[in-house]
């Protein structure tokens, strides 16, 4: 409606009265909704500017729907007892206060939208996955992964990096195999003197269920883990010693167990751990046919 709106009789008035009807109607909804959203902040935090601007703009809507209810009271739906004279002018008042309440309720809507988009991206960045570190991170923290559990002599041979990356990846993935054979080489690596040799078939066991060993030969990162835990016993005092066992070789029960009947070594479970004497310590686990 704008300042030069033509009055032509009580009909426009009950249109009138109905458009001002349908603004409280709106105002009201307005306000109900500026009043939950400062509920809700209200019981997530305090003491924000932004709240402050919403709850001014709150009393601003409050303050538009008691000016737009005393209009309503002041008009009514009756025209002036003077006649259409007298009711063209006040219609044009009122006509022109409703064209206000309307521009102060869309300054009002927009000022609103804006705290609340400014809510929704502060939500929006909190809630935003952390970028990732820069490139040169990953492998350095691979790296000081690698050297916790296999220790500085394994960690730093480059012929091994693969397999180290191997295990060190089905440890994050979670894969059962990888995590016992993890798990085995960290509790040697803090076990005391008398509590080693016997952790010697517990690893060779569970290097075989990560790395499962069917043909004949070795691979670099078997020879080196036995290298390096042999090693590791001299240095620590303790003779025992271990032997590799292969795929075709004769089952010999004096040095190999299986779980089955057989003459020939199919697949090969664990490692024969040995005394400083040469006899056996612990038989390898096997399977044959």
């Amino acid at each position: 409606m704008s300042d030069d709106t033509i009055i032509e009789g009580p009909g426009q008035l009950e249109q009138l009265t109905e458009r001002l009807a349908q603004l409280g109607d709106l105002l009201s909804q307005t306000n109900e909704q500026v009043v939950a959203y400062l509920l809700r902040r209200e019981s997530q935090s305090t003491g924000d500017r932004d709240d402050g601007a919403a709850a001014a703009l709150a009393r601003k809507l409050d303050t538009l729907t008691d000016r737009l209810d005393a209009a309503l009271n002041t008009s009514g739906t009756r025209p002036p007892s003077g006649g259409q004279e007298e009711l063209g002018p006040a219609l044009a008042q009122l006509g022109e206060s409703v064209n206000q309440q309307f521009t102060a309720l869309a300054e009002g809507i927009h000022q609103l939208g804006r705290i609340l988009d400014a809510k929704l991206q502060t939500v929006t960045d909190w809630l935003r996955p952390a970028e990732p570190e820069e490139d040169a991170a990953g492998p350095a923290a691979s790296s000081d992964w690698q050297r916790v559990i296999f220790g500085p002599e394994l960690a730093e041979r480059p012929s091994l990096k693969l397999q180290r990356q191997q295990l060190l990846d089905g440890l994050l993935r979670g894969d059962p195999a990888a995590c016992a054979l993890v798990g085995q080489l960290l509790i040697f690596r803090s076990a005391m003197t008398e509590k080693m040799p016997p952790l010697l078939k517990e690893i060779g066991e569970a290097y075989y269920r990560w790395q499962p060993k069917t043909q004949p030969g070795s691979n670099p990162m078997e020879e080196a883990l036995v290298e390096w835990l042999d090693e590791t016993m001299q240095d620590a005092g303790v003779p025992n010693t271990i032997e590799l066992v292969h795929s075709g070789e004769r089952f010999d029960s004096t040095r190999h167990t299986a779980a089955t009947r057989g003459v020939e070594v199919t697949e090969v479970l664990g490692w024969i751990v040995l005394r400083d004497n040469g006899r056996v310590y612990t038989k390898a686990n096997v399977a044959v046919r």
